[in-house]
């Protein structure tokens, strides 16, 4: 369990936000008159966890950006109150996106311009419509694995890691008769977004030679394992 972060500054914002699905455009920052001197971000909570449910977020913009903000909010202006409202917001976003940047390392830079070009289409609609059934975390290692894939090409080894980045209590066998056939038996119900999942993965870890067999809610049954020979519980294979 996470314990409570105290949000700071404008990038950490950013990282809760993908962390959380959150589209940051969806974010408006505003001036915080008002704001604590010692923090960027004037929060409702001091200790707040995560900016769900938050669509408009307060900084203090003299915290860091004084000398880009100073003429913008001097006490005697009072004019072109929207205009100043939106070049804030726009300002905070690009120096938000800047924050990250600069502290990115280069695996997180490659993964950010992977990440745009899957969700522009440019490996596919299906490989865009799966990519995006991947959330949160998921979605950073399955970027750090198509990394991999790249430098490496396709493996075994990296599909089975992914497999049960995704599914930690799966179960992934390679048959000793048939060398290209792999089953692999997920723990869980069967539904489409799982399925795929799974599919998404084997199509871009996997090479085509391989045929795999999926098994969902019932593991198939092995002699000589007694938990697999349950009866009504075992699938056909």
């Amino acid at each position: 369990m996470r314990g409570q972060i105290c949000m700071i500054y404008l990038w950490e914002i950013l990282l809760e936000a993908e962390k959380s699905g959150i589209d940051t455009n969806k974010i408006t920052f505003v001036h915080g008159p008002l704001s604590s001197p010692y923090m960027e971000l004037s929060l409702e909570y001091l200790n707040q966890e995560n900016i769900s449910g938050f669509n408009k977020v307060e900084v203090n913009t003299y915290y860091r950006f004084y000398k880009i903000f100073k003429e913008l909010f001097q006490p005697e202006l009072t004019d072109y109150e929207q205009l100043r409202s939106s070049l804030t917001n726009l300002i905070l976003h690009m120096l938000m996106e800047n924050d990250v940047r600069r502290g990115m390392t280069k695996e997180a830079y490659y993964k950010k311009l992977l990440a745009a070009d899957i969700k522009a289409g440019c490996y596919g609609k299906d490989a865009e419509e799966r990519y995006l059934l991947f959330k949160g975390e998921e979605r950073e290692w399955l970027l750090s694995g198509l990394l991999k894939c790249y430098k490496s090409g396709s493996s075994l080894t990296l599909f089975v890691d992914m497999i049960h980045n995704m599914l930690n209590d799966s179960v992934t066998y390679h048959s000793q008769d048939l060398p290209d056939e792999l089953l692999i038996y997920t723990g869980q119900r069967k539904n489409k977004n799982l399925e795929m999942k799974i599919r998404f993965l084997t199509d871009v870890f996997l090479d085509i030679r391989y045929h795999v067999e999926i098994f969902y809610e019932y593991h198939f049954g092995i002699i000589g394992l007694e938990d697999t020979m349950i009866i009504d519980e075992i699938a056909m294979y």
